[in-house]
């Protein structure tokens, strides 16, 4: 009689790993939410009119969800899609508006510029994306927010601005709070970057 093999056991938990992770993915909806982060911005005043124009590459499913980003196995091979009720043009517009009133701003969206605008801000060249590459014992996230901002005074654009952030990290789980959060941080990041040279711009003309 043979004796048992001892990579018997370690096969088979090889075959669970492997089995585990080749498992079905099911698409997860996160919130994509904004509040200003108190910082020394000033008090202004007057009326500023934001609109967007919404990235070409925004898609929706077939319950009218917007995919924000996707879910990959340790390969990079897509298993399920990032949702969110919101798209990503009216995340960040709906932010800058926050950012302006916070400010003191009289800000408002729409969905384009009356005419003749006396002080207007157009987002273009959004790029916004949120991947997880999920392992056995880790996941990798890669998240990257790009946009332009173009501010228009009397009707004219005088001034094109251009925002990034970046996180790339590897945690034991991303869960979708931890999701949010990292999209919540990026966007705070990025009106950071932008709305002190938009107040100087403005308060200058």
């Amino acid at each position: 009689m043979n004796p048992r093999s001892p990579f018997l056991p370690i096969l088979g938990l090889i075959m669970v790993l492997s089995g585990l992770a080749g498992c079905a993915t099911v698409d997860q909806k996160i919130a994509l939410n904004y509040a200003p982060v108190d910082r020394p911005f000033g008090r202004h005043g007057g009326e500023i009119v934001v609109s967007q124009v919404e990235p070409r590459s925004s898609v929706q499913n077939s319950k009218g969800e917007w995919i924000i980003g996707a879910i990959n196995n340790v390969h990079g091979v897509h298993r399920a899609d990032l949702l969110s009720d919101r798209s990503l043009g009216e995340w960040i517009t709906g932010a800058m508006v926050l950012e302006l009133k916070h400010a003191g701003f009289s800000a408002t969206s729409a969905p384009s510029f009356p005419a003749a605008v006396s002080r207007g801000i157009l987002i273009t060249g959004i790029n916004v994306f949120l991947n997880v590459n999920k392992g056995l014992a880790s996941d990798q996230i890669k998240h990257e927010l790009t946009f332009n901002v173009e501010v228009f005074l009397n009707g004219a654009k005088v001034k094109t601005f251009t925002v990034a952030t970046r996180d790339n990290s590897t945690l034991l789980t991303a869960s979708r709070e931890t999701k949010e959060k990292i999209m919540l941080q990026s966007l705070q990041d990025a009106m950071q970057q932008i709305i002190p040279g938009i107040i100087a711009l403005i308060e200058k003309k």
